[in-house]
């Protein structure tokens, strides 16, 4: 996959503030984990400690990336890439922080239904109509503005008839596991295990709170569309970090000139994850075909161009902005309603936005600010 910076992490600096204070804040970004640019803010009583903190997180996201890679194998390490291979065959023993994902992602999709870890006989085809045609986001290193519009030449769909056959493949009762010997077993030979729609979250969830607790103050990673913030902001002149909701249509270039952020959300110690259509996609005959897969459907969702979640665990925003992207916007609606301490701001293909209501009173466009009192 293309490499792609998203707008949102400009945002996050920006809003992030510079003001001097004490704790002195040091920052870093590297992309060399979850396919994606990570920016790291950190609060520290000096450079040694702060350094600390970023070296650790950095070492982290590699160690959890290669542990949860489904695509490629790492010397010493049983990933999810071996577990696959090893589809049919019987036991596997994995890495206690593997086991704990699989266990995380096989209980929210019986609570929550839509996100499938046991779906990646169909998101493995649909990846690689992407990778072979994927088209890259304005302002991102390669993009091409002709693309943007039509397409790579000779785009295509995959079949329908082979889509159908892999969802044969996908029950996710066929992923047994055993927790007594931190084994993993899958039933059915064909099934892959697709953990791309919750690692990133989880992974930013356990590398946020171990900063947590080495005694890290306050601090803000960001993970392409996945954001935690540890603690509150330190800065003098302000309140609360400030999160920036992307505009779909500014990322993607339809809209020239269109603000790249749609809403801002002001808040502390909480975790912001967002869905979107407009980051990994590609074109055919001008409509754009995105990554994230209705499973009833086996097509693209088309219910909003974003969700986005507010939560305090970063793995469960993670999980459910897919669940809640691949609903329509009333049931999506009445489950996140349903949720304590969960909160949703939708994105629409006409550019409208719905909210919860528990979100209003931390957005931009309701009059919240991060100015302190």
């Amino acid at each position: 996959m293309k490499k792609i910076i998203p707008v949102m992490l400009a945002c996050l600096l920006l809003l992030g503030g510079c003001a001097k204070s004490e704790p002195e804040r040091f920052e870093t970004t590297f992309y060399d984990t979850f396919d994606t640019v990570v920016s790291v803010i950190v609060y520290a009583n000096n450079e040694e400690e702060g350094n600390q903190y970023l070296e650790e997180v950095h070492r982290r996201y590699q160690e959890l990336d290669h542990l949860y890679d489904g695509f490629k194998h790492y010397d010493g390490i049983v990933n999810v890439k071996a577990v696959n291979d090893r589809a049919g065959e019987g036991k596997v023993v994995v890495d206690p922080e593997l086991m704990e994902l699989l266990d995380f992602s096989i209980k929210n999709y019986k609570t929550y239904g839509k996100t499938n870890i046991a779906f990646g006989a169909v998101t493995s085809i649909w990846q690689a109509y992407r990778d072979r045609y994927e088209v890259v986001p304005e302002g991102s290193v390669g993009s091409d503005d002709k693309a943007l519009i039509e397409g790579a030449p000779g785009a295509e769909l995959p079949s329908m008839d082979d889509l159908k056959a892999a969802d044969e493949h996908t029950n996710i009762d066929d992923i047994v596991l055993y927790p007594d010997e931190s084994a993993v077993e899958i039933k059915d030979p064909q099934l892959k295990i697709d953990v791309g729609a919750v690692a990133k979250g989880f992974a930013t969830e356990k590398i946020g709170e171990e900063l947590r607790k080495a005694g890290c103050p306050a601090a803000l990673i960001s993970a392409g569309g996945n954001v935690k913030i540890i603690g509150d902001a330190p800065e003098k002149d302000r309140k609360y970090f400030g999160v920036g909701i992307q505009n779909p249509e500014a990322v993607i270039g339809k809209t020239k000139g269109a603000e790249n952020v749609k809403d801002v959300i002001y808040a502390n110690d909480t975790c912001v994850v967002t869905s979107g259509d407009y980051q990994r996609f590609y074109i055919v005959d001008g409509k754009h075909y995105h990554h994230l897969i209705d499973p009833e459907t086996l097509m693209p969702a088309e219910y909003a161009r974003s969700v986005s979640i507010v939560t305090k665990d970063s793995g469960q925003a993670d999980f459910l902005s897919t669940t809640v992207f691949c609903m329509p916007y009333e049931e999506g609606r009445r489950l996140v309603d349903s949720l304590d301490g969960v909160e949703a701001y939708w994105i629409f293909k006409d550019g409208t936005t719905q909210v919860t209501d528990g979100l209003k009173p931390m957005l931009r466009s309701e009059g919240a600010t991060n100015d302190a009192e």
